[in-house]
């Protein structure tokens, strides 16, 4: 069995969080590692919180773009002292998403940099949430006086001209189900592009599901090895060949 790495999932999402006892053993069962559970607004940040008592979680909080609303000042502040309570939360899902317009997008701005300038205050990894907004991101990153930024870029669609920028500045491309689709050829061209060396798997749990899992309508964490199969697949490479990297990856991450 290959070890296998999500590095990002929902699993404070209320659609799951019954079963997720059941979730997380048949995970681990089938070789789960390592989870990145990952807040999208601010109700699931105790949640989340908790579940880092079991080791081969990682936690992340923080307010996801469609939660914008949720960030003001008090809970800039309760975003601070939960990091100083928690020394190894990280900080996600934060950034901007144009999907519906760029209406609303200035708030989703200022959300996104002041959750990296706590990120960056409290020396955490972040989890980068980005959908047809590179170029507003990569202004901010230059305003912020940012050419390095550790953590993830999570569920990568872009081209491979924005994945070369964005492995500059030292992220790690994180693929997620939408990989296994036999059509998804930009995605398919930037994990050809990307090294191994900086590459993480994911499934976005519960949600994008990869194609090739029919019994069930939302995601699991041990999906993931249907992303892990379809990068050795547009790599070429044998499947235990992308798992060692991503474990290798996941270690210099999350255990340096």
């Amino acid at each position: 069995m290959i070890p296998l790495y999500d590095a990002h999932a929902h699993l404070a999402d209320l659609r799951i969080r019954e079963q997720l006892p059941h979730i997380l053993k048949v995970a681990q069962d089938n070789g789960v590692r390592g989870i990145v559970a990952n807040a999208a607004q601010a109700q699931d940040w105790e949640p989340i919180l908790n579940l880092g008592s079991q080791p081969f979680i990682v936690t992340a909080i923080g307010i996801h773009p469609f939660y914008v609303e949720q960030w003001n000042p008090q809970r800039k502040v309760d975003l601070e002292e939960l990091l100083k309570q928690h020394p190894s939360a990280t900080v996600g899902e934060i950034g901007l998403d144009a999907w519906n317009g760029r209406d609303g997008l200035e708030k989703q701005v200022e959300c996104m940099q002041e959750q990296l300038v706590i990120a960056r205050k409290y020396n955490r990894l972040v989890s980068i949430h980005n959908r047809k907004t590179w170029a507003d991101f990569f202004a901010i990153l230059k305003q912020l006086g940012i050419t390095q930024l550790n953590g993830i870029c999570h569920n990568f669609t872009g081209s491979n001209e924005v994945a070369k920028t964005l492995l500059d500045l030292g992220l790690y491309l994180s693929f997620c189900g939408p990989i296994t689709s036999p059509n998804a050829h930009r995605i398919h061209k930037a994990a050809k592009f990307a090294p191994l060396d900086r590459i993480l798997t994911e499934t976005d749990c519960p949600d994008l599901i990869p194609r090739q899992v029919q019994d069930r309508s939302l995601s699991q964490p041990q999906d993931v090895i249907h992303v892990v199969k379809a990068i050795a697949e547009i790599k070429n490479v044998a499947s235990a060949t992308v798992a060692e990297h991503v474990e290798l990856n996941w270690n210099r991450l999350f255990n340096a």
